[in-house]
């Protein structure tokens, strides 16, 4: 920064970036020590005017909720006002790294990451139960609204401090609040970035996403551009692959923490930190076990003399009454016999049922056993494909080499899921492409191709998920439509949107049939549903209303030139012209691009023209009706 002062604050060197703000190791004589000095541009424009209000706001929260943390894990604030077009605050400078610094050299150990994520969440719940006042307002909790890697500050001492309250809000804890346009995306929750409503849930959504980033040092959402880090989190429907390999009592907790369904993740800081307390508790029994048994509880009673076991004769029976005894010749009654007979034949069904369950059992123990190789096999093949050792067809070869072998279906699952996610992610990259694409970047045929082979292989994965089938129904529609295929393309459409409920993507291509149609009302509506679920509107769209709206006219134009009379051709102009001027303002609306200025120019004329043929037509008129008696 120059100059190096700025009131009585010397800058020594600028840090690292502060969300909505520069923030600078700055030097205040005043206080004799060093200070974080964040700014924030003070511009008049609204959205300069609501960032300097959320930090304004944001210092005073955070100012209080320091003094009350006895943790002292909340960084202090020092000053705060406005200089040289600038909002500034002065807060308490923390020596050490951020924690986006330390997940950056690898993975934290499991319990470092959970400590670290406890002592975030033991703020959270002080911030969100908390209790002020400001500008005479009673407020009750603190959404803190940025929670990432770079607001958390581990010390020399390797102790936690929580930054940058600068986009907080009070808010009361019984209703949530619109607030979409500050926060870091990849840390926002899918719910937020959706509606732009955020609560409590939102900055435990933030908790999880880091301590998955500190137990695997690599983000939960991660793409080339953060417009499509966006869409990912607004689109998103299943955990990652990833959350399966975390530790034990871990992968639970983080399944729930980032559960797709909000309903079903914790629904407050306070009860994600009992889980974690309660998986620190199991994890680590060694240091609480002090319990001891006593060992005649499990000692077993032995024999003192072994004869006693294998004695057959009476005590009573001396030697001399056995040699006493006489052999005699006996004959067995008939009875006696039938009965000996059943019972050697309840002793040979005893023996071949036993044989028999000693067989299934050690058949049983072998398939199990078989089974669970399958499993590690299907593990091991996972991690390939994840991992990008294996491509989709590599893997899917290796994925049927090995579903050859297995007796089930189940050891198959990670392999199968896989490989499953990653045919789905080859086809959602067309569909982001075209649903983003524009006039340079457009989506070919050969490119819906590629997405509809990807997703005939998941759907013969997993036939049974809604999801992929509405996904290759939306490709075929597409890629019926460009065929000139507009009937079956329209089924296509339709079932794809009752398939996908909540996407924008089956509704632009009913846009684009409606359009084809000339049905106007009908695509702009499907166009507006498109908006509703997340779409947002581009050069595209417009362009194709557009054409759409100039055809329309063009079609009245014709019909006016058939006209026998004054009446019918002034109907078909009036019609004409309000469809060509709607055209011609959409035309305005995406120049210089895609011919826009031309575009709106022909049809400018062909309005004029209208307008030649309709005055010279009144004329003509006006002679025989004053001749009429």
């Amino acid at each position: 920064m120059d100059p190096k002062l700025f009131g009585r604050y010397q800058i020594v060197r600028k840090l690292a970036g502060g969300g909505m703000g520069r923030v600078f190791l700055a030097y205040d004589p005043v206080l004799n020590r060093h200070v974080g000095l964040k700014l924030i541009d003070a511009g008049t424009d609204q959205d300069s005017l609501d960032a300097v209000a959320a930090e304004r706001r944001g210092a005073t929260l955070q100012d209080q909720l320091a003094k009350r943390e006895p943790g002292g894990r909340v960084a202090q604030i020092f000053d705060v006002g406005e200089r040289d077009g600038y909002f500034y605050i002065a807060m308490e400078y923390i020596e050490g790294e951020d924690l986006s610094e330390l997940v950056a050299r690898g993975p934290l150990p499991p319990d470092r990451a959970v400590s670290i994520a406890l002592d975030i969440l033991d703020v959270l719940v002080k911030a969100h139960t908390f209790q002020t006042v400001i500008e005479e307002r009673a407020h009750r909790g603190i959404i803190h609204g940025d929670i990432k890697p770079r607001n958390i500050r581990i010390t020399a001492a390797g102790h936690v401090k929580v930054l940058d309250f600068g986009i907080a809000k009070a808010v009361s804890m019984t209703r949530s609040i619109t607030f979409n346009q500050f926060g870091s995306i990849p840390y926002s929750s899918p719910e937020r970035l959706q509606t732009g409503d955020m609560d409590a849930r939102s900055d435990v959504w933030s908790v999880a996403i880091v301590l998955f980033e500190m137990l695997t040092g690599k983000p939960y959402f991660e793409a080339e551009a953060s417009s499509k880090t966006e869409w990912l989190i607004r689109n998103y429907k299943a955990l990652a692959p990833a959350v399966a390999t975390l530790p034990r009592g871990l992968r639970e907790i983080l399944s729930r923490a980032l559960d797709p369904d909000l309903n079903r993740r914790f629904p407050s800081a306070a009860q994600f930190q009992a889980a974690l307390h309660e998986w620190q508790r199991v994890a680590r029994p060694a240091e609480h076990a002090t319990a001891s048994q006593d060992p005649e509880a499990t000692r077993r009673t032995a024999y003192g003399n072994a004869d006693e076991q294998t004695r057959r004769t009476s005590p009573s029976e001396t030697p001399s009454d056995r040699a006493s005894v006489k052999s005699w010749p006996v004959t067995t009654p008939p009875a006696i016999k039938k009965a000996r007979s059943k019972t050697s034949l309840a002793i040979q069904f005893l023996r071949v049922l036993m044989v028999s369950a000693v067989i299934i059992f050690f058949a049983c123990v072998f398939t199990v056993v078989y089974e669970i190789r399958m499993w590690n096999q299907a593990e091991a093949l996972r991690k390939q494909i994840d991992s990008g050792q294996l491509g989709t067809e590599d893997g899917a070869k290796a994925f049927r080499t090995l579903a050859a072998k297995s007796l089930f279906a189940w050891p198959l699952y990670p392999a199968r899921n896989s490989l499953r996610d990653r045919y789905v992610a080859e086809a959602d990259r067309v569909i982001a492409d075209y649903r983003e694409a524009s006039e340079s970047t457009p989506v070919y045929t050969r490119d819906w191709k590629r997405a509809q082979t990807a997703l005939t292989q998941a759907v013969s994965i997993a036939p049974d998920d809604k999801s992929i089938r509405g996904k290759s129904r939306m490709v075929d529609g597409h890629i019926r439509l460009r065929a000139g295929d507009v009937r079956k393309a329209r089924s296509d459409f339709e079932e794809a949107r009752s398939l996908l409920p909540h996407s924008p993507d089956p509704h632009l291509g009913l846009a684009l049939i409606h359009m084809s149609d000339s049905e106007l009302d009908k695509a702009e509506e499907e166009l507006h549903e498109a908006q509703r679920n997340g779409f947002r509107p581009g050069r595209r769209e417009q362009k194709a209303l557009a054409d759409a709206y100039k055809r329309h006219g063009e079609r009245w134009l014709a019909e006016a030139k058939r006209a026998h009379d004054i009446g019918k051709l002034q109907d078909a102009l009036e019609h004409a012209d309000r469809d060509l001027e709607h055209a011609q303002s959409l035309y305005n609306s995406v120049a210089p691009f895609l011919k826009g200025t031309e575009l709106a120019e022909k049809v400018s004329q062909e309005r004029d023209e209208a307008h030649k043929t309709l005055t010279a037509a009144q004329q003509a008129q006006q002679p025989a009706t004053k001749d009429t008696p």
